[in-house]
């Protein structure tokens, strides 16, 4: 069934719906199907009848990851997959996006579920970001991860937001990123050809491009034993309170090697990862100048709406320099 999704103009929350077949006047109320959504400012020119139109396409509330490959496949590089919809329904919203079939994957039971323990953790496509972050193991476990998706929106989007669902939008600046490139986060990944593994180092291709198939989705993110790491994450924004990264920059040390890790976000077309760098504990001063280096050589910074690359260039490696610090220290990291 072809259906054009609304919001009410009126500023509720609830997702209607009105039949796509312009005969029918009857407006209908998708319980069993749409769950209620972030509203946000649209221009005027999208308001229809005291609606706000979101698109029109197909939407498929699967019940299996199979299901869902096969949806995607028949659509053939015109589908799109929604867990939380935090960034996706706006992007449809503005046009930027849209498919003719929108896969909604919030009710797959695989999916919704996650683990955590000390010998390594996975958690699944559809698991709320307020989930784990409410749960103190989680917290104590990967607390730099955790730090990361507190600062992603506001509570009651992370109510909505996924990991995985920040992940594969594929902004420079998600801030889950650069921790998840630190820890050597693997992606399980389900298509009509079967499943397989990504490094999460391999992931990105591009500014809101991934090596994802058009029959792909990401069906989990699966984390290894943390023991052996300090970690740490920085962030750099316009505002107090809730906005995104200007520069983020998480690090990892890990005892076992004596090696420190960083990745740095919102720099260039992709998270960036250096490759590990042997720890000198005799001049820990020059140790983080010589990673400073490194760190120049390595990011080209870019300019966009948020910032200039010469803003960048003067943020960067103060954060750096903190970070280490920070990890380094006595009691610092996590």
């Amino acid at each position: 069934m072809k259906i054009k999704h609304v919001f009410r103009r009126d500023g509720s929350d609830k997702l209607s719906s009105y039949l796509a077949d312009p005969a029918s006047s009857r407006k209908m109320v998708l319980n069993g199907a749409c769950e209620p959504v972030l509203l946000f400012q649209t221009p005027k020119s999208r308001f229809q009848r005291g609606f706000i139109v979101l698109g029109n396409f197909e939407y498929k509330r699967i019940r299996s990851i199979e299901e869902g490959c096969r949806c995607l496949a028949d659509a053939a590089g015109k589908g799109a997959v929604l867990a939380g919809g935090t960034d996706l329904l706006v992007e449809i919203r503005n046009g930027l996006k849209s498919p003719d079939i929108l896969v909604d994957c919030k009710n797959v039971d695989a999916l919704k579920t996650f683990r955590v323990n000390a010998s390594g953790s996975r958690i699944g496509a559809a698991v709320a970001l307020n989930r784990l972050i409410e749960y103190r193991i989680f917290h104590t476990t990967y607390p730099a991860l955790a730090a990361a998706m507190l600062s992603i929106g506001t509570y009651q989007l992370r109510n909505r937001a996924t990991l995985v669902g920040n992940i594969c939008n594929a902004s420079p600046a998600a801030d889950s990123a650069p921790v998840l490139l630190v820890l050597d986060a693997v992606l399980e990944v389900a298509g009509i050809a079967g499943v397989r593994t990504i490094p999460i180092s391999d992931f990105f291709s591009g500014v809101k491009r991934t090596v994802l198939k058009s029959d792909e989705i990401v069906t989990g993110i699966r984390l290894p034993d943390p023991s052996e790491l300090r970690t740490a994450f920085m962030k750099q924004q316009r505002i107090r309170g809730h906005d995104l990264a200007i520069v983020n920059v998480a690090a990892a040390y890990s005892r076992s090697d004596n090696t420190v890790r960083l990745a740095i976000g919102s720099c260039a077309p992709t998270p960036v990862l250096l490759p590990p760098i042997a720890l000198d504990v005799r001049d820990r001063n020059a140790f983080i100048g010589h990673v400073i280096d490194i760190v120049r050589s390595s990011v080209t910074p870019i300019s966009d709406v948020r910032a200039s690359a010469a803003y960048r260039n003067a943020v960067l490696p103060i954060l750096v320099r903190r970070i280490l610090v920070d990890l380094l220290s006595e009691g610092g990291g996590s």
